[in-house]
């Protein structure tokens, strides 16, 4: 007997339609699987075999044919295992199922038919939301993925034996709409794990210019002597940012979805805080950007809508910060492969912290530093030039004196900072309503240029500094976008020069 059953396989971010067709007939018995499986789906009937087994059902001692259809898309991960258990069931007589061509089928199985949960559920979910006649049916632990997606339907189950007993009852009847998510965009407390910024002792311009980073969304380099706070400072930075919409939500719980990984805990939660990500200097490129046989997202989409921070940035190799100039451009990474091209989200603050010179105390005003000046200028030239002309905000982080240890008044909690950058977001949030832009960081140079409303005295000292300070045309144009994002914590329509002074500042870093 010939069944088809539908389900769903990942590549990349994308749930791409599959369908899982088979013929059990009578003849000499065996079992052959076609249609580019890999590994993990060749060993799946080793799996579906036992568990269907250990409900007491029987589908051997057939000649048993598996297509995996379309026959030119790799098949990858376990997400088959549920829906060929179902296949050989009806196939084989074994169970009857009512409207089976309304059921999308996905779940790993386990030896003795438990229902693991798959990696990218929530993808799947999201591919099925404007088609309302399917039926999603899925491990009970990616229940909490599935819901969000406001529209579907869905049969969750722990084992095979409940899936098949609900399916065969009729999935009409045992189906849940899912009602995603009611988020309220409301300031709430910062999580007790984050650092705060009013433990931080001094360096009241380093906290001016994650203010400004943060409000509008700009990547940042912190250069500073070893423990002059650097990495404290950017670990407050998570305290400071606004919380994600709705959309902001799903788009990165989609890209944490499809990243898990077999060790991960069984129960998936949304990524309802924006993330901050950072991946050890000794990272490999496709660790950081993506890719590898599996054609997984890297650190680079995991940081989607939050912060990628690279500590001892010199210390990473030059091959992989420069795979990251595209993204920090255009907000997203495109990996060619021979089976065709993924493009992951990764809209991404990127953060960095680094010494200036090989010992570290180039600039420190009490301790001597031993590098010779062409040491010290390797050190730096590690960085590139591109690399740097793509970081708006690029500020030195002076030591501490210690005097200021004893100090018994506080500094302005996150909290408060927090309440400012909220505001600047609001008024960009109204500024770009209708375009594809979401923050200052974002916008093109011709947007930037309108929004700013310079005068024409304005125009000519950002002009005259620009010439100065020899900056690029996209150095221009980004110290426009920092200036407007000043502009937009003071509440101001236009930029004004004060505002341009301050992002000049920004520029470069003194070593």
């Amino acid at each position: 007997m010939f069944r088809r059953i539908r389900s769903y396989c990942l590549f990349g971010i994308k749930a791409v339609p599959v369908s899982v067709e088979i013929d059990a007939s009578q003849g000499l018995p065996g079992f052959t699987m076609v249609g580019l499986p890999d590994n993990a789906v060749r060993e799946s009937r080793e799996r579906v075999v036992s568990a269907i087994r250990s409900i007491d059902k029987v589908v051997t001692g057939f000649r048993t044919t598996v297509n995996l259809s379309p026959a030119d898309l790799r098949k990858e991960g376990s997400a088959l295992d549920l829906p060929l258990a179902i296949g050989l069931l009806v196939a084989t007589g074994e169970i009857e199922v009512p409207q089976l061509e309304n059921l999308v089928i996905v779940g790993e199985l386990s030896l003795d038919g438990l229902l693991k949960p798959i990696r990218g559920a929530l993808s799947i979910a999201m591919s099925l939301s404007e088609k309302s006649r399917n039926i999603l049916v899925i491990p009970r632990a990616n229940e909490s993925e599935v819901s969000l997606v406001e529209g579907i339907r869905y049969v969750c189950a722990d084992t095979l034996k409940e899936c098949v007993d609900a399916l065969e009852a009729g999935a009409e009847n045992a189906a849940r709409w899912a009602t995603g998510f009611r988020f309220k965009n409301k300031l709430t407390s910062i999580a007790s794990d984050i650092p705060d910024f009013r433990n931080v002792v001094g360096m009241e311009g380093v906290k001016r210019a994650l203010e400004v980073a943060a409000a509008g969304a700009h990547n940042f380099l912190l250069v500073g002597s070893p423990g002059a706070g650097k990495t404290l400072c950017a670990k407050c930075l998570p305290g400071i940012l606004p919380e994600m919409t709705e959309t902001e939500i799903l788009e990165t719980t989609r890209i944490h979805s499809c990243a898990r990984t077999a060790g991960d805990s069984d129960e998936f939660k949304p990524v309802m805080t924006r993330p901050f990500r950072t991946p050890h200097h000794s990272a490999s490129m496709v660790s950081l950007v993506g890719g590898g046989t599996r054609l997984k997202p890297g650190e680079a989409s995991l940081a989607h809508n939050g912060v990628l921070f690279l500590d001892e940035l010199p210390e990473f190799n030059r091959s992989v910060l420069e795979a990251l100039r595209e993204p920090m451009e255009e907000g997203s990474i495109s990996v060619s492969r021979a089976s065709g091209t993924v493009v992951w989200p990764a809209r991404f603050m990127m953060g960095a912290a680094m010494n200036p010179c090989p010992c570290g105390y180039a600039m420190d005003p009490k301790r001597h530093c031993t590098c010779l000046p062409e040491a010290r200028k390797r050190y730096q030239e590690k960085i590139s030039g591109p690399l740097l002309d793509r970081i708006d905000i690029q500020v030195s982080v002076p030591p501490v004196d210690a005097s200021q240890f004893a100090s018994r008044t506080s500094a302005e909690p996150s909290a408060e900072i927090r309440k400012r950058v909220c505001a600047a977001r609001e008024i960009q949030r109204k500024r770009f309503k209708g375009t594809r832009f979401k923050t200052n960081a974002e916008m093109s140079s011709n947007f930037a240029k309108e929004s700013c409303k310079l005068s024409p005295a304005t125009e000519k000292f950002a002009v005259h500094a620009a010439d100065q300070m020899n900056l690029s045309a996209r150095g221009y144009y980004r110290l426009l976008k920092v200036g407007r994002t000043i502009a937009d914590l003071r509440n101001s329509e236009s930029v004004e020069i004060v505002d341009l002074s301050e992002a000049l500042r920004y520029r470069a870093f003194r070593s």
